[in-house]
């Protein structure tokens, strides 16, 4: 005998448990992490791309840096890494597929108390060796530093011979102000007074006001200026996933490639590279 009713009611539920199912493997969580700036750069580029993905949600934790990135997506740990600079050839594993988005300038940050406006390579190299040693209303002059392999130090090293041996000097003395990471970095120009350090400008351009942005031998570190060939001290930031992503990293990075998510990102201080 059959039972229509109960006919109906087993087919309803089979279908609202298919479309659940379908749902649940719709919905995605993406690991994502890296480089302070990059982490930061990320944050309005996962909002605008979750308004039309609603379904894909994204875990970005405090910045780990480039290389415990590289190291978690590696291991499978992330699901996209964002270091601040290119792979190593040891990092270069054939499971892996990774490219450079973008570079921002790197720019000399002070606290925002601190009114300066335009600073020599020689005078940031005497504050970094303790021979200028306060600012103009007083406060004494506080260099937040970077590790030394980092690739950060490494750049301001490049700034000339003087600011090398500066650099050195600096990492010699005792009780230095220290960021690991350009969060941390940037938490310090921000919260504690005569602070200045050479950091990405995606930093002070994701909260306006909190710090001083200075030229650097009269030459602002803007995106038009490194796009000119007219400032050349940037950070490139590369994006890393495995070679068989998922469907929400494959959609999120062709989102990443769109013209809307380009000018987000360089708004917020990346200039792009070409398009793929």
């Amino acid at each position: 005998m059959s039972h229509p009713h109960l006919t109906r009611r087993v087919a309803s539920a089979l279908l609202l448990l298919l479309l659940s199912w379908q749902s649940a493997s719709a919905a995605e969580t993406i690991r994502i992490n890296g480089t302070g700036c990059g982490v930061t750069l990320m944050k309005p580029l996962i909002a605008a791309f979750q308004k039309s993905h609603p379904d894909v949600t994204f875990e970005a934790q405090k910045s780990v840096g480039s290389a415990a990135s590289l190291k978690a997506i590696a291991k499978g740990a992330l699901d996209i890494a964002v270091p601040g600079r290119d792979l190593k050839p040891q990092e270069k594993l054939p499971t892996l597929a990774w490219y450079e988005y973008g570079r921002t300038p790197y720019a000399v940050v002070t606290h925002r108390d601190t009114k300066l406006d335009n600073v020599t390579t020689g005078q940031l190299a005497a504050m970094f060796a303790g021979t200028l040693g306060k600012w103009g209303n007083g406060d004494f002059v506080r260099v937040v530093l970077r590790p030394n392999d980092d690739i950060d130090t490494t750049v301001l090293r490049s700034l000339s011979p003087e600011m090398d041996r500066a650099v050195t000097a600096a990492h010699a003395r005792p009780d230095m102000l220290m960021g690991i990471t350009d969060q941390e970095t940037f938490e310090h120009l921000k919260k504690t007074a005569g602070t200045v350090s050479f950091i990405p400008l995606i930093m002070p351009l994701s909260e306006p006001g909190t710090v001083n942005v200075a030229r650097l031998n009269g030459v602002p570190a803007t995106l038009p200026k490194l796009a000119a060939g007219k400032y050349s001290y940037a950070k490139r930031i590369f994006l890393v996933t495995r070679k068989d992503p998922s469907p929400g990293v494959k959609a999120f990075l062709q989102f990443l490639e769109s013209k809307k998510a380009r000018a987000l990102a360089q708004k917020h201080g990346l200039l792009t590279s070409a398009a793929r």
